[in-house]
């Protein structure tokens, strides 16, 4: 099914932020400000003649401004087309037209990868996460995002992902379908990053009536939520790994039966609650409707700071990890717009005041430029530079916020601004650079290795063709 189209809106009030620069009325260049100052103004005295003289120059100049406005209005617009098709060539060329990245090719051999997977796991080295990581998951989900604006247009980008996704699958005899624990490395034990692909898989299956990828969603569901499934290890993940004092949100892992430094991660709430909420809306488990919305709520109550922005990580309110790293909030502001698909309209009510705050906390930081710092807060240096995936995911959570109504278009300007600077500062032939490799939940600033700024990494790209979907709807 196709997605619903958004608005252009506001989109044309861009000139005076792409174009002309801050400190001016929107639509006003500081030519056209110079014009109007110069423009004879009539003194008392001078005959009729002489002023109607002067009423038509001034009547001449301003016609100059409207056009000269117009003119920087369709520059923009320019700025605006030559992004889309810089990134259609990006995307298409990592993806559908790569030789390196074929899918069939990449699963079915353990010590191939994708050329934006930058952890490289494979059996013998890492115990789980394989082919099925959430880096790509979100990369083949932001392809599924562009498949879904056009569906008969972009049939090569659903090939393309349900290649990844049949090459991961394997039937035991009788008949029952799961993920290869070589190829694709999911496993039970492991926690939140095990079930981003999920989120993409149930997508896919409903909307293509795949039958295989439900049958398969419906297991990794029971792995989550049957308080009467045991599983590899024994432990019962539902019971064990979510606390009723974190609003029942999910340790961020549970491998060895051991909670991490900081149990709630903004990361882990987009790991999660998009397939748990989209599986349970399909099979009308309105009880983990609920606790979604409780879990969002904890959320939103316990990690929210004084500046508007989200920390970390946290076990409360007062144990918290107290940086505001860009693409953990991005990860939260794609959880919630691609959870609000899926709640009843009862709880859209708070869900959209909860965006609202999210995204007004985090415009307050966006820079000049359009883009965020790899940490929002802090001063734009080598070490913390202005990074791609943060500022992806906000693109996404906007647009898709505008789109639905959830937001106003007003809000549709920073958004449009910040993708269009990465097309044009962050992309080159070369790849997308400067996307922050990893940092995890530990409370030590780990966000600012200058040499974990990578090119075509997952967690950057894959948020990026989601933005870029967004943008499309856009037309």
């Amino acid at each position: 099914m196709a997605r619903k189209r958004g608005k252009l809106g506001a989109l044309f009030l861009l000139g005076s932020v792409l174009v002309t620069g801050c400190g001016r009325p929107a639509g006003q260049s500081a030519q056209a400000g110079r014009a109007e100052e110069s423009v004879p103004q009539p003194t008392a005295g001078i005959g009729n003649g002489i002023r109607e003289s002067r009423e038509m120059a001034g009547e001449d100049q301003k016609d100059d401004i409207l056009s000269q406005e117009s003119e920087e209005k369709s520059m923009t617009q320019e700025r605006i087309d030559a992004a889309m098709q810089k990134a259609e060539a990006y995307i298409r060329s990592l993806t559908i037209e790569s030789k390196e990245n074929v899918p069939a090719e990449i699963v079915a051999d353990e010590k191939k990868y994708f050329t934006w997977d930058n952890e490289k796991r494979t059996p013998g080295d890492k115990p789980y996460l394989y082919d099925w990581s959430y880096y790509n998951g979100v990369v083949m989900e932001g392809l599924y995002d562009i498949y879904e604006t056009d569906p008969e247009a972009n049939a090569a980008y659903l090939d393309y992902i349900k290649e990844y996704l049949d090459a991961m699958i394997v039937e035991d005899a009788d008949g029952h379908k799961s993920l290869s624990p070589n190829l694709a490395g999911y496993v039970d034990r492991h926690g939140a990053d095990c079930y981003k692909t999920a989120a993409l898989m149930v997508r896919v299956g409903i909307s293509e009536k795949e039958e295989d990828y439900l049958q398969i969603c419906a297991d990794l569901y029971r792995d989550l939520t049957d308080t009467t499934y045991t599983n590899t290890t024994g432990h019962i993940v539902p019971l064990e790994y979510t606390e009723e004092d974190l609003g029942h949100n999910y340790w961020h892992g549970w491998a060895d039966d051991k909670a991490p430094q900081y149990k709630v991660w903004l990361d882990g709430i987009y790991m999660l609650q998009p397939f748990i909420s989209h599986y349970a809306a399909e099979t009308g488990d309105a009880g983990q409707l609920a606790l979604v919305q409780e879990r969002l709520d904890w959320v939103k109550e316990t990690l929210l700071a004084p500046d508007g922005m989200y920390w970390h990580a946290a076990n409360s309110s007062e144990d918290l990890c107290k940086y505001h790293w860009t693409r953990a909030m991005g990860w939260y502001g794609m959880a919630m717009v691609d959870v609000m698909e899926a709640l009843p309209e009862e709880y859209m009510e708070e869900r959209k005041k909860a965006l609202k705050l999210f995204v007004d906390g985090m415009l307050k930081y966006q820079g000049e430029s359009g883009l965020w710092a790899n940490v929002a807060d802090w001063e734009v240096t080598e070490t913390n530079r202005l990074e791609v995936s943060g500022t992806s995911m906000m693109v996404y959570t906007i647009l898709k916020g505008v789109r639905n109504g959830w937001l106003d278009e007003s809000y549709t300007d920073a958004a449009v601004k910040a993708f269009v600077a990465m097309a044009e500062e962050k992309l080159d032939e070369d790849g997308l650079h400067d996307i922050y490799f990893k940092a995890t939940a530990n409370n030590t600033d780990n966000y600012q290795d200058p040499e974990f700024y990578l090119t075509d990494e997952g967690k950057g790209s894959g948020p990026f063709i989601m933005a870029y979907s967004e943008m499309l709807l856009l037309k």
